[in-house]
């Protein structure tokens, strides 16, 4: 069903991103700002939810141009959970953002560009075209890039080129993987791609190309071997930011990946997701190995992102209805306790004026409240029943 409102979601976060230029020096109004719209983001995202759960798919198909010729953007059952999780854990994050981010920040465009990142997220679980899962994967870097650094410390700078540089690359592949599908199939959307790969003679060359989105999507999920970017890439930025990277831009990637792998590439499972399988076992086995190597709070956490994402693409890799729901299930249990759990590791820090866990010792006494909503996330995240886990 043709429905406008699928592009709010997007329109919404980048029309106020362009109105806090306008209030750099104006915090509170910053603030009061970007508090409504990230309410009203979370809204939204409900109330389309809704619609596609009454009515089923929404399309919006852009200046009449029906697909696969124009630009269409697509809410879908999968798109609005990761809609409604990625608003939800924004809108915590913002306010978290004005009790915890240093007025240098915010006013150095911290709001303007936390907004962008949300139209990169947003866009990239609603379009239903691969150039333009290209072009919102871009505008979330490219947000991510200035959140990362801003505020200017040295680690934070030392951390960003690594960052900045593994992601170029995974960008340039991106788009030649982009171009080499189109000049076989002559299409960029994705339903219509769906049909057109298993049109394809040559089916070796689909193979190819699905290896390198394979490459793509794992670099910027974070699978092995290429995950070396991201512990300590989330360790060094504020935690409301590291909550925000933690809980969403990994699984951004992960979406991606069981997006392409079960509409577009599907002719040669037995090959390309026996691959996937190998690459969640080596993320589970080196994520985890690096978080037993940790004494800091942060990095712990960040290479847990690693291990768990693991779980998430196993899922993809056994490719069966059951295995596949249960990576979309486990993905939303990690956006949630992941954030919550950096939310915690930045309140800690706050009282302790430390990541170190060898120094931060006896919380449990002064903070007890801290201590059992850290217990509680903690032992979801272990799997511990009732708990989501």
């Amino acid at each position: 069903m043709n429905n406008n409102l699928v592009v709010l979601p997007i329109l919404l976060p980048l029309v106020t991103a362009i109105a806090m230029f306008f209030f750099r020096e104006n915090v509170r109004r910053q603030r009061i700002i970007s508090g409504i719209v990230s309410i009203a983001g979370v809204l939204l995202a409900f109330h389309l939810a809704n619609l596609v759960f009454t009515e089923g798919i929404q399309l919006m198909t852009a200046s009449g141009w029906q697909p696969p010729f124009g630009i269409v953007l697509v809410a879908d059952t999968f798109s609005v959970i990761m809609l409604i999780l990625s608003n939800i854990i924004g809108a915590v994050v913002m306010f978290y953002s004005f009790y915890t981010i240093d007025e240098g920040r915010e006013k150095h465009y911290y709001y303007p560009f936390y907004h962008l990142l949300l139209v990169g997220i947003n866009g990239s679980f609603l379009t239903g075209d691969i150039f333009n899962l290209f072009v919102f994967f871009e505008i979330m870097l490219l947000s991510s890039y200035i959140l990362i650094v801003l505020g200017g410390e040295q680690p934070q700078l030392r951390e960003s080129v690594k960052y900045v540089l593994i992601n170029m690359i995974s960008s340039t592949l991106f788009l030649v993987a982009v171009a080499l599908l189109y000049s076989v199939t002559g299409t960029l959307n994705m339903a219509d791609l769906a049909v057109k790969v298993a049109q394809v003679e040559n089916q070796g060359i689909i193979t190819v190309i699905a290896i390198m989105f394979m490459l793509v999507f794992g670099i910027k999920g974070a699978l092995f071997p290429v995950y070396f970017w991201l512990p300590r890439s989330y360790v060094t930025p504020p935690s409301a930011i590291a909550a925000l990277f933690g809980g969403l831009l990994t699984k951004v990637g992960i979406y991606a990946l069981i997006r392409v792998f079960t509409l577009i590439f599907i002719h040669d499972a037995g090959f390309t997701h026996n691959i996937i399988l190998f690459l969640a076992g080596g993320t589970m086995f080196f994520g985890v190995l690096g978080a037993i190597s940790q004494m800091d709070y942060k990095g712990i956490l960040s290479f847990h992102i690693i291990s768990q994402v693991g779980y998430m693409v196993m899922g993809l890799g056994v490719y069966t209805t059951l295995s596949i729901a249960g990576a979309i299930y486990y993905i939303a249990h990690h956006i949630i306790v992941k954030s919550c759990l950096f939310l915690l590791c930045g309140a800690t820090e706050k009282i302790t004026g430390t990541t170190d866990l060898s120094k931060m010792g006896g919380l449990i006494k002064h903070y007890p409240l801290i201590a059992w909503l850290f217990f509680i996330a903690g032992v979801s995240l272990a799997g511990v029943p009732p708990l989501s886990g």
